[in-house]
């Protein structure tokens, strides 16, 4: 990850240690794929609209992490929480997502460009509160 500190313009080879952003409004869980009447699969408009949000919580100037994240995640009826922290010191042979109720988070952060692929993400500590 390359990046610059707000206070100056040289760029840097280094990590952030962590990054968090609020999402606002109730969670909404993954959708499944739909199929309409014509055969067409789409995605529901529900979490397409919530995937959006996330990209918009995210907002431009965020870091981007190459390696292996740690996620946390605090889902409440107002907002959610999210922090990435890096994991470069974990490995691990499973690939794919670890939880497909939070997959909207791992989507939305991915889409946003925090991360390239939901792959990299070894662990989620997640509560609804």
């Amino acid at each position: 990850m390359t990046g610059k500190s707000k206070d100056s313009s040289q760029t840097h080879d280094l990590e952030p240690f962590e990054y968090a952003f609020i999402v606002e409004g109730r969670p909404v869980p993954k959708g499944r794929p739909r199929m309409s009447k014509s055969g067409n699969v789409y995605t529901p408009s529900e979490t397409v609209r919530a995937e959006r949000d996330y990209i918009h919580a995210v907002g431009e100037d965020h870091p981007t992490y190459e390696g292996h994240v740690r996620v946390e995640i605090t889902f409440t009826e107002e907002n959610t929480l999210v922090t990435v922290k890096p994991a470069d010191d974990w490995t691990t042979s499973l690939r794919g997502d670890l939880d497909n109720y939070i997959k909207l988070c791992l989507d939305g952060c991915q889409r946003a460009g925090i991360f390239d692929n939901d792959r990299q993400v070894v662990q989620i500590d997640a509560i609804k509160i």
